[in-house]
């Protein structure tokens, strides 16, 4: 199949609030809920017209109905996500949709949903072409709203595939409880933002109820290009605000930082980063006053990692200069592994590189880099099984209409 149309690069700009047991009813006020203009239902219903089986025209216009609400879902915003899909052919029960270098296979559901989904067998067991994810999607079809629900995960399918005894039908279809689709749609971003498909395509990972926090064991073979992704504006944090990068991306701004003076606990994230900072001060790091941060947390993913990131700026030198101070430690509950790096870099060179040694009790490691208002950093994170875990590039814009 080939999917020679692309659509503009895109990103959410408002993400869905799923608690941690995902609600798979339709709510047409979620924010992962899109309202579709005429012209991409008229083409829906063009689609499914095109089908010879009377039978199939129903479900293809489904499937249309969700593909073309998936992509006005990621024009919502600017991250750059472009979908590709065939213009002129009907979207089949299988792989219907590319974003980079991830197959994607969208299941459709119509109002009256039920417990089980259909997906060809043949989109997990093909070593060359499987699905690396599957897409739910809920197809309201006479208001023509579609809401993207939640995605699966090939690795965490195969993982279950015993679990569910999942059997190929007749027709070459499995049948998946729709209960197994446990990614949420802040997730399905960061993956495809973030990580290479290979890193989520692993048979050897463990269910999503079973699945330990260990990272997943696929090995990455080089990082991916970060300088064409839309940057995360760390600017805005000075005024109280995330942009709509580091908002997808599931990043939480934190309030301005106390001095630390004493030992707390580290049951939230403004603790355990106040913890950190208490650790450094005999070696001379200190953050002034006027910092502000925020923090992302990525063991939903398989990752057993908290990233901080703290910025502010350094008006004396001519030009003004700004700092970005990164923080790598566990997730609650978990511990870095040795051999964990992190690692940042200018558009030329690395800048600073730090690898947790065997037995670093502190458990996190942290990297300092200054430059000038027109200059961006990337950020990446090699765990010690080869994965590589990349963000869009840092940089200062404090005027919103920079931003």
């Amino acid at each position: 199949m080939t999917f020679p149309t692309s659509h503009s690069p895109a990103n959410v700009n408002a993400m869905s609030d799923f608690p941690n047991a995902i609600d798979l009813e339709f709510d047409p006020l979620r924010a992962t809920t899109v309202t579709l203009s005429t012209e991409a239902v008229s083409w829906a219903a063009q689609m499914s017209q095109q089908v010879p089986d009377g039978a199939q025209q129903w479900p293809t216009f489904l499937r249309a109905m969700a593909l073309q609400g998936l992509q006005q879902w990621l024009e919502a915003g600017s991250l750059d996500l472009a979908l590709y899909y065939e213009l002129h052919q009907p979207p089949t029960l299988a792989i219907n949709g590319r974003m980079g270098d991830y197959r994607l296979c969208l299941v459709a559901q119509g109002s009256l949903s039920d417990d089980e989904v259909t997906i060809p067998a043949a989109t997990v067991q093909d070593e060359i072409n499987f699905a690396h994810l599957y897409i739910l999607a809920e197809v309201q079809e006479e208001v023509d709203q579609v809401t993207i629900l939640a995605g699966l995960r090939r690795d965490r399918l195969l993982a279950q595939q015993q679990t569910l005894g999942l059997i190929s039908q007749t027709d070459g279809t499995y049948r998946i409880p729709v209960h197994c689709f446990d990614t949420t749609p802040e997730d399905l971003l960061l993956y495809l933002t973030c990580l290479s498909p290979a890193q989520i395509s692993s048979p050897q990972v463990s269910s999503a109820e079973t699945a330990p926090a260990a990272p997943i064991a696929v090995p990455q073979t080089s990082p991916q290009p970060l300088q064409t992704r839309d940057p995360i504006n760390v600017g805005r944090w000075l005024l109280n605000q995330l942009d709509a990068v580091a908002d997808s991306l599931a990043w939480t701004l934190m309030p301005p930082l106390a001095p630390a003076t004493a030992m707390r606990s580290t049951r939230t994230p403004v603790e355990q980063l106040d913890n950190i900072l208490r650790k450094l001060q005999p070696t001379g790091v200190t953050i002034p006053p006027n910092a502000r941060g925020a923090y992302t947390d990525l063991r939903t993913m398989g990752l057993p990692v908290r990233l901080y990131a703290l910025t502010w700026t350094l008006v004396e030198p001519q030009p003004p200069e700004w700092t970005l101070f990164l923080f790598l430690g566990p997730a609650p509950g978990e511990q870095l592994l040795p051999g964990t790096r992190l690692i940042v870099r200018d558009a030329t060179a690395m800048l600073a590189e730090q690898t947790l040694a065997q037995g670093n009790e502190s458990g996190f490691l942290y990297a300092q880099v200054i430059g000038t208002w027109n200059e961006a950093f990337t950020v990446t994170v090699e765990l010690p099984n080869g994965n590589t875990l990349n963000w869009p590039p840092f940089v200062f814009q404090p005027d919103i209409s920079q931003s």
